[in-house]
């Protein structure tokens, strides 16, 4: 199985210089969990790759809409909406030119938004890169979204020892806001938040994506995860 990785930044799923990948804290958690389902890591196997924003960006300035829930979305979902269909075309390219047309897509964008409307946003979001993804009819499209941003996820693990997650959810996306979750990563961990410091904490088991639980954010993303591999999984079987 080939793995295509897709975010906002080396804190996240990482960059692509075009020589070497920098894989990022979420690409590593979202390794982890494929890593159940296959019994090898990804990224250790080199079985994958990183698009950065900018590409989807370059890619997207092509496509034309054709579904009428593309054209009638937001234009802040419809951000969302686009990519998802960038990342399936380059996704659907992969395909065509390996021998295992296996290939799964996972996009990250964190999800913001005030807390009034965290949720509604955080749905809307994610089912425009689901319809992204269904208008390229590519199957293997993963939403990871967190709800409002990645460093909720990580708090639960290096400060709230997975307990009572849920309620990080509830907090300001805005790295503006007061007590924000960036400022209380940045207070955990006694210092700035890099890409190599959070790969360590991943490395060493002080960050586990199997034992964050109860996160509507995180529970949602590793069920389309499982989905999708599951579907692979089976198709392999039935090819034998």
């Amino acid at each position: 199985m080939f793995v295509i990785f897709s975010g906002e930044g080396p804190t996240d799923m990482g960059t692509f210089d075009g020589v070497s990948s920098q894989v990022g804290p979420m690409a590593k958690m979202a390794a982890q969990w494929i890593e159940r389902k296959l019994g090898y890591s990804v990224i250790d196997s080199a079985s994958f790759t990183l698009k950065e924003e900018r590409d989807l960006t370059r890619k997207a300035k092509s496509i034309k809409p054709r579904s009428k829930r593309g054209k009638k979305s937001p234009a802040e979902t419809k951000y969302y909406y686009k990519n998802a269909r960038a990342l399936a075309m380059i996704a659907l390219d992969e395909m065509a030119g390996r021998d295992d047309p296996a290939v799964i897509a996972i996009l990250f964008r964190d999800a913001d938004g005030n807390a009034e409307h965290r949720r509604g946003n955080w749905d809307e979001k994610s089912r425009s890169m689901i319809v992204g993804f269904e208008e390229e009819q590519f199957v293997g499209g993963v939403p990871m979204v967190p709800m409002p941003k990645s460093e909720a996820w990580l708090l639960c693990a290096l400060r709230d020892q997975y307990q009572r997650c849920a309620r990080l959810e509830n907090t300001p996306g805005n790295d503006r806001s007061p007590n924000n979750l960036k400022d209380q990563l940045e207070v955990v961990l006694g210092e700035e938040a890099t890409r190599m410091l959070l790969n360590e904490k991943i490395d060493d088991g002080e960050i586990d994506i199997n034992r964050i639980n109860g996160m509507p954010s995180m529970d949602e993303f590793k069920k389309r995860l499982d989905e999708v591999l599951d579907q692979y999984i089976a198709q392999q079987y039935v090819a034998r």
